[in-house]
C-alpha cells in the first residue's frame, strides 16, 4: 500500500468521519423508531396503516452509511462529499416540514451535525506538499526553511 495521497484524511480524522457519520444513522434509527411509536410518519415512511416501500424507507440512510464507508476505506475528498451528505439530509427533512415539523426538526440536526462533523474534517485531509524538484537551503540559525533563488 502506498503513503497517505492529497485529499485523504488522517486514520484519526477518517475514524472520526465515520463514526460521526454512523452517530447521524442512529439518530435517523431513532427518527425511524419515534415515528412508528407515536403514529406520526415522515413521508419516507408513511402511514402506519399504508407504509411505503422499504427501499423508499432506507433512501435517507443510503448517503449517511456511504460517507461511513468511505471513512473506513479511506476514501479522498470526504469532507466535500460529506457537506454533499449534509445537503441531502436536509433535502429529506425539508419535506416534512409541513407534515411533521418536530421530526423535520430532528432530521435537520442531523443535517447540521453531519455538516460540522464534515466542515471540521478539513483539519484533518492531507494536503500536497512543496514540489520536490528543487532542494531546501539550510536554514540559518532561527530563520524557518526557504528555497533557494
Amino acid at each position: 500500500m502506498s503513503g497517505p495521497r492529497p485529499g485523504q484524511l488522517t486514520a484519526r480524522w477518517s475514524s472520526y468521519f465515520w463514526i460521526g457519520w454512523l452517530l447521524v444513522v442512529g439518530s435517523l434509527v431513532a427518527v425511524w423508531y419515534s415515528s412508528r411509536t407515536t403514529g406520526l410518519s415522515t413521508w419516507w415512511l408513511g402511514a402506519p396503516a399504508e407504509p411505503r416501500l422499504i427501499l423508499v424507507n432506507l433512501f435517507p440512510f443510503s448517503v449517511p452509511l456511504a460517507l461511513c464507508l468511505g471513512g473506513l476505506s479511506g476514501a479522498r475528498r470526504l469532507p466535500w462529499y460529506g457537506i454533499g451528505g449534509a445537503v441531502f439530509l436536509a433535502v429529506i427533512a425539508a419535506f416534512d416540514i409541513r407534515r411533521v415539523p418536530g421530526y423535520a426538526a430532528i432530521e435537520f440536526l442531523c443535517a447540521g451535525a453531519g455538516l460540522l462533523i464534515s466542515l471540521a474534517s478539513f483539519a484533518g485531509m492531507f494536503r500536497n506538499g512543496p514540489p520536490t524538484d528543487e532542494p531546501l537551503a539550510p536554514p540559518a540559525a532561527g530563520e524557518p526553511l526557504t528555497r533557494t533563488p
